[in-house]
């Protein structure tokens, strides 16, 4: 339905400059308009996905650890990806703080171990990742000397092993950049953006903050390296040589819960920027405020009622949380319909642009 949407609405306004915007310097088509969003959303969807390292088995499940399946969840629910790239911030920030004492280990060595980097095939069946509270009895990740310890590989040795590099990662940083300058400065000149500029904002915005967070975190690394446990567990004191032994590294439920909340809220409240712009019908306004708003407000019921309906209310709890998740859909499917649709009667100055929006680098 969205394909046909864009086809109709290239159709009908064509490729060329509209009436009135006789200067291609200072205007802009329906298609670079189209074509800008959904290269800037392409770019959010792909290139800031960092997947997790996948079991030696090879599988692809949680999609976390799929390069592919972290496509479709961004692509669904982005606020989920800027969720998991927090979570694994704090948890990489807690692993440095921790180990800090440790010569040699940096804000990569702890996003090598959150994303299951370092694997431990003894630990029972087919093994498991090193828990973060116990590198210290590894040899192989921390090399200990007397009272000195080191890490045992360095950060050059897993950058090897990564897909991805600094430089690419600021030229997409650079175009998500561009075009919330461009919504923004549209916004000061008092320029119309369209409803499908806004929802690509809010992909932007999201991934930025996701590249941000995932800066030092390796890309598309395939296999773990693995360990071998030769230390006994013994009893921590608070002479041990490890710099916070008695730390737990991993954020609390709460934490978490907060995390969700408040990237779902973000994502839902930049598309309530969008209530204000003209549509071609006041009923597809009214969509567009009820499922802006829904996509806001979401977010909290599902994990208020997760923690409070299974205990009162049973499984009826649970089929309200499953209509939640439904109706969340479903108002995700108008809003993606409506960004469409409302492009095929624009205001005249969608096409004008600001001269100086000329001078910014960017892809498109």
């Amino acid at each position: 339905m969205a394909t046909a949407l864009v086809l109709n609405v290239l159709l009908a306004n064509g490729y060329s400059a509209p009436d009135g915007c006789n200067d291609l310097q200072n205007c802009r088509t329906m298609w670079s308009i189209v074509y800008g969003c959904l290269l800037t959303v392409f770019a959010c969807v792909w290139t800031a996905a960092h997947p997790d390292i996948p079991e030696p088995s090879n599988s692809i499940w949680p999609p976390r650890k799929s390069r592919i399946g972290l496509m479709g969840i961004s692509l669904v629910s982005p606020e989920a990806i800027l969720a998991t790239a927090c979570y694994q911030f704090l948890l990489s920030w807690r692993i440095s703080k921790k180990y800090k004492m440790v010569e040699g280990w940096t804000l990569t060595h702890s996003y090598f171990v959150a994303m299951d980097g370092f694997f431990d095939p003894s630990k029972g069946g087919q093994g498991k990742a090193v828990d973060p509270d116990d590198l210290q009895r590894y040899p192989g990740i921390i090399k200990k000397t007397g009272n000195t310890r080191k890490v045992a590989i360095t950060k050059k040795e897993i950058l090897n092993s990564s897909k991805g590099n600094s430089f690419s990662k600021f030229m997409i940083a650079l175009q998500l950049l561009w075009f919330i300058t461009q919504y923004v400065g549209r916004w000061a000149s008092h320029l119309h953006r369209s409803q499908l500029e806004t929802m690509t904002l809010a992909y932007a915005a999201l991934s930025l903050f996701v590249y941000v967070f995932w800066w030092h975190k390796p890309v598309n690394i395939q296999f773990p390296i693995h360990v071998t446990n030769v230390d006994q567990p013994t009893p921590k004191t608070e002479t041990d040589a490890d710099p916070m032994p008695l730390v737990q590294v991993r954020p609390k439920d709460m934490e978490l819960t907060i995390i969700f909340i408040a990237t779902g809220m973000i994502f839902g409240g930049i598309h309530c920027l969008g209530c204000s712009f003209p549509f071609p019908t006041h009923t597809e306004m009214i969509l567009w405020l009820v499922s802006a708003i829904y996509i806001t407000v979401a977010p909290v019921f599902p994990i208020m009622l997760s923690v409070w309906a299974p205990r009162n209310l049973g499984s009826f709890g649970s089929l309200i949380i499953l209509r939640t998740l439904l109706v969340y859909c479903a108002a995700r499917v108008i809003l993606l319909v409506l960004t469409f649709s409302s492009l095929r009667s624009p205001p005249p100055d969608l096409f004008q642009i600001p001269s100086w929006l000329s001078f910014l680098p960017h892809f498109g």
